[in-house]
C-alpha cells in the first residue's frame, strides 16, 4: 500500500520545486509589500530605534517583495534564492544580536526561510517556471 502511494507521488515529483517556490515566494511577498507601501515609515522608525539606518526599510521591502516574486514565478531562480537566503541570514543576525530574541518566537521563521531558499537554489526552478520556459 505504501509502496503504491510512493509510486503515485513519484510521478509528480516535478511539482516539488513549484510547491516550495509558491510557499517561500508568497511569504516573502506578503512580508515585503508593507515595507514598500504604508508600513515603510513604521519599519524605518523601528530600524532607527535599534541604530540601523531607516533607509534599510526600502531595501528590505524590495528584497523581500521582488525576491519573493522572482521565486514565485521561477525567474532567475538560483540567484533570487541565494539573495533572499542572504537576506534571511541578515535578519537572523538582527533578531539575535540587536533584538536578543530566542529561537522560538524570534528567528525560527528566518532560519526556515533561509534553508528553504537554499533548497530552492540547489533544486533549481523546476520545469514549471519562467526559467524553464525561457531556458535560462
Amino acid at each position: 500500500m505504501v509502496m503504491a502511494f510512493s509510486q503515485i507521488l513519484a510521478g509528480y515529483s516535478y511539482l516539488a520545486p513549484l510547491l516550495l517556490r509558491i510557499a517561500v515566494g508568497t511569504l516573502f511577498i506578503v512580508h515585503g509589500y508593507p515595507k514598500l507601501t504604508k508600513g515603510r515609515k513604521r519599519t524605518a522608525d523601528w530600524l532607527n530605534s535599534m541604530g540601523i539606518p531607516g533607509a534599510f526599510a526600502a531595501f528590505a521591502g524590495f528584497a523581500e517583495f521582488f525576491g519573493g516574486l522572482a521565486l514565485l514565478v521561477g525567474f532567475l531562480t538560483p540567484l533570487a534564492a541565494v539573495l533572499v537566503a542572504l537576506w534571511m541570514l541578515s535578519t537572523t543576525w538582527l533578531a539575535r544580536s540587536k533584538m536578543k530574541k530566542a529561537y522560538v518566537g524570534g528567528w525560527e521563521l528566518d532560519i526556515t526561510l533561509l534553508l528553504a531558499a537554499l533548497a530552492i537554489a540547489l533544486l533549481g526552478p523546476g520545469p514549471v517556471s519562467l526559467d524553464s520556459l525561457l531556458r535560462i
